[in-house]
Order: C-alpha cells, then structure tokens, then sequence
C-alpha cells in the first residue's frame, strides 16, 4: 500500500513552498499556528497529544553508558499528518526501507525544508544561528540521535564534538531542532533499532508534486519547474531534478541539474514517485537511470548502511 494520500490543493493542509519565507523574507501562514506550532521545550511526538510538559535542556558530558543499537537513517520527506493536520518527518532506513514518522512544528518543517530546497535566506534563520555559533565557538556536530520513545513523545540528542576536549557532549534536544541542525551540518541522523521494530503506523498527506521534495540514498530531488527547466537546458520529459547530491549518489556520479527518469524501469511523474520505487526495492540496489545534456546514463545505488562511526552508546543525560 502507498505511504502517501495526494490532494488537488495543497495549501489547505500540504506543507509546501508557501510555509516557506519568500524571496523577501515574509513567512506565509497556515490557519491555526498556535495548535500547530511546538511548545518550547517539549519533544517531537509521534502521535496526538494535547500538550506535554517543559523539558529542562541540559548539557551533559558524554560518559560511557548502557550499550544501544543505533542505525543511520536519511531525512526523506517532509509532509503532513492526514489526522492531525501537523508536519510529519519521514526518517528512511536505506537497507531495508524502514521509515520512521515523526511530528514537528510548523518552524521547524520550513527549516528542515529550506535547506532541502537549497533556499537562501536574507538573514540568517533560528537554526542557521545556531550552527554559526557551534562552529564559531570552536565545535563540530558529530552526529544527531533520536533514541527514546516517553509516553507519547520522541526524545533527541545533539553530539557535539568540542576542539580539544576528548570527550564529546551530548545536548538534550527535540528531535525536529536536531534534526533541522543536521541538514545545515551534514551530520549523521541515527535512531534508535528499538524505535524501528515496530514504527507508529502513519497516513502522509504530501503538497502537490511542483511542491514536494525528496532525499534518497543522497540525491535530493524536486519536480522540474519551469525555471529548472530553463536553467539546467532540460527537455520537456517527465523526471525530476536533482538539486542536492551527497553521499552515495555523489559517488556514483549524479550531480545537480540531472533529470532523474527512471527508477527500476518505472517512470517518475513526481518526487514521491522516487520514494516509493526505493522502498518497493527493498535491500537490492536500486537502478537510477537519469538524462544530462542530451544524453541518458544508468547507474546502480545500493542501500548500504549509511555512514558511521561505530558502537554507539545511549545518551549520558542528567537532569
């Protein structure tokens, strides 16, 4: 069964481009922000709650703790909760297509989409801020986690690597903060193997395809706009353009401006297209066959584990 329900208008609920600042600045608005937005200070919930209680943020030395399998996941798509009206998260694990589904604020989803979509803001944004400060005081994000499910409510934490001390630091955060640091970072998003034997079942309800935007095995990928179109010389086929490239599609040789065609011998009329032809490979590689500059190429992404760091240990926190 497909992960996504498609709408005809997307603006009533969809997230899309008009959640994001515009060329000046301004930040559209969607009704009811007060319920939509996160409390401060509360975690990222994956299902609905009427509230959650302040959470004390704390820093804590990085002691040794209680062994924890922990798997690297990719932030695929951002979306909305079909029940709760409220911006949901795809976390996708490559090897075997697992996904985990996670609430956020309405704040939090422009920011994790603005770098999706490789938009340039006039000034720098909430999470913008924050990475200059990081790297400004000497310090690097070594990698994000999602590892406890309380109640209701999913708990994060940042790593943060501080130049010259030994031992790294873990900063209690909700996971949409932590996760809107990373893609500015490019640091690791790992989750928790307990959270993933069982996800929350989910029902995703995703903007119209000139809005959507996904991440797979390191290609990020739009539809082809017209101002895509004129800038990257494409034909009119349908595909989908690569605007972001990393990792295992970087090294295969996908670039920016490609028109993605195919996946596994299935056309793609949109984004989400390439998402769900992924998840149907399952751990067998998936077969990307794209067009630049008048001519078409084929290559074949496995989903290997992405990358890591080794044995990772549950988070020291103290409160």
């Amino acid at each position: 069964m497909s992960i996504t329900r498609f709408v005809a208008r997307a603006g009533l609920l969809a997230l899309g481009l008009g959640w994001l600042p515009s060329a000046g600045g301004s930040i559209g608005s969607l009704g009811s922000p007060d319920r939509l937005l996160a409390s401060p200070g509360c975690s990222d919930s994956p299902l609905a709650s009427s509230g959650c209680s302040p959470a004390i943020p704390v820093v804590a030395a990085a002691t040794p703790g209680s062994a924890r399998a922990f798997t690297p996941v990719e932030l695929a798509t951002v979306g909305v909760d079909v029940a709760e009206g409220m911006p949901m998260v795809l976390l996708r694990e490559p090897r075997s297509g697992r996904i985990l589904p996670i609430l956020v604020g309405v704040s939090e989803a422009q920011s994790i989409l603005s770098v999706m979509l490789g938009l340039q803001m006039p000034r720098p944004m909430t999470h913008d801020l924050l990475a200059s400060v990081i790297h400004g005081l000497g310090a690097t994000v070594e990698e994000v986690l999602v590892h406890d499910l309380r109640g209701s409510t999913y708990v994060g934490t940042v790593r943060l690597r501080i130049e010259g001390e030994e031992t790294l630091r873990d900063i209690d955060s909700r996971p949409s903060d932590a996760l809107a640091l990373a893609v500015r970072t490019d640091a690791p998003i790992l989750v928790s193997e307990e959270l993933l034997v069982e996800p929350p079942p989910f029902d995703l309800l995703v903007p119209e395809e000139g809005e959507q935007v996904v991440r797979i095995m390191g290609a990020t990928v739009v539809a082809p706009t017209p101002t895509l179109r004129d800038r990257y010389q494409l034909p009119r086929r349908a595909g989908v353009v690569v605007v972001g490239v990393s990792g295992e599609a970087a090294e295969k040789g996908i670039r920016h401006g490609d028109l993605i065609l195919e996946v596994n011998g299935q056309g793609l009329r949109q984004p989400m297209d390439f998402l769900e032809a992924a998840r149907a490979t399952g751990d067998e590689p998936v077969r990307v066959r794209y067009w630049r500059q008048g001519e078409e190429h084929e290559v074949e992404l496995q989903p290997q584990a992405l990358p890591g760091r080794g044995p990772r240990r549950a988070p020291a926190i103290r409160v």
